[in-house]
């Protein structure tokens, strides 16, 4: 099966690729980076380039011709401003108007986010209300309805994955987990304001299985969501962090000690719609998770 995957060597993007890549797929790479290299694999092809120069990449992805379309593809993050989600708006209605008027696409699978469901407390049913408060929320929740539309009008499969809290090799270092890991191997305290909030935590190659295992199988189009099915506290990934690699818990009760009390936020995804759609056979759990992404980075801890 022929796979175009924008968003290529990104964070999610390259746990993706590697995936549909380990099916024996043919892949189509988008990317702002030129990745080519000797050692490439032969099914995996390199398009260089810019979704907002869109012309310039028509040739390549007609000559293509994908059956299927992974679109993990979003610009200028952590920036979720009204003109760059604006941009990835326009950009990829662009792109999924060209694909399905000039290619034999029938299936389209697309990364959207937690944050559309707007929500606190609870757990995150795909049957929820959205709750619309961010140009970034707007920008997913506009492309969702937008394809949703277009795709029933063209009788082409739509997936949207709503990812939560994703976390793994190759995250960007800002992010909480890296920023926990990076201060706590230097034995020093990280600034958490919130150590009570607590999220839904998922590892990245979880989230990649799943965009893979969709690939494969005739999925029925609608909203599924991709997380671990509980929420964790920020207090308590902190002492997952600090046990490994320093095999204490001294930072994590400063960590608590500073920090609110107050927790204001407690929701997590329900995963029943998702585990018996893709017939998921295991998530893995957080302090798996964390130790092998611990072990991936070759953390040298300080004295």
């Amino acid at each position: 099966m022929k796979v175009f995957i924008t968003g290529s060597t990104g964070f999610v993007g390259r746990h993706v690729m590697a995936e549909v890549h380990a099916s024996g797929h043919d892949i189509l790479a988008s990317t702002l980076e030129d990745e080519k290299n000797e050692n490439n694999p032969s099914n995996i092809h390199w398009l260089y380039g810019d979704l907002a120069d869109l012309e310039s990449l028509e040739p390549a992805i007609i000559s293509f011709n994908p059956d299927v379309i992974i679109h993990l593809a979003w610009q200028g993050i952590p920036d979720y401003s009204a003109s760059i989600s604006r941009v990835n708006l326009n950009n990829s209605i662009d792109l999924f108007d060209f694909i399905i008027n000039n290619t034999s696409c029938r299936k389209i699978l697309v990364s959207g986010s937690c944050w559309e469901y707007g929500k606190k407390q609870g757990a995150c049913k795909e049957s929820d209300p959205v709750n619309i408060d961010s140009y970034f929320t707007w920008a997913k929740h506009s492309l969702n309805q937008y394809f949703s539309i277009k795709c029933a009008e063209k009788d082409v499969a739509f997936n949207w994955f709503r990812i939560f809290y994703v976390y793994g090799p190759g995250q960007r270092e800002g992010s909480l987990i890296p920023t926990l890991i990076k201060s706590i191997s230097t034995q020093e305290l990280p600034r958490i304001n919130t150590p009570l909030y607590k999220n839904d935590f998922v590892y990245v190659e979880n989230v990649a299985k799943a965009f893979a295992k969709a690939v494969d199988i005739n999925l029925p189009s609608g909203v599924y969501n991709l997380g671990s099915g509980y929420a964790t506290s920020i207090y308590d990934i902190c002492r997952i962090v600090e046990k490994n690699l320093l095999n204490s818990e001294t930072i994590s009760k400063q960590v608590f000690d500073t920090g609110h009390r107050a927790e204001t936020v407690n929701f997590w995804a329900d995963m029943t719609k998702t585990i018996k759609a893709l017939n998921v056979l295991g998530i893995t759990p957080l302090k798996e998770g964390i130790e092998s992404y611990i072990r991936s980075r070759k953390i040298a801890v300080s004295a």
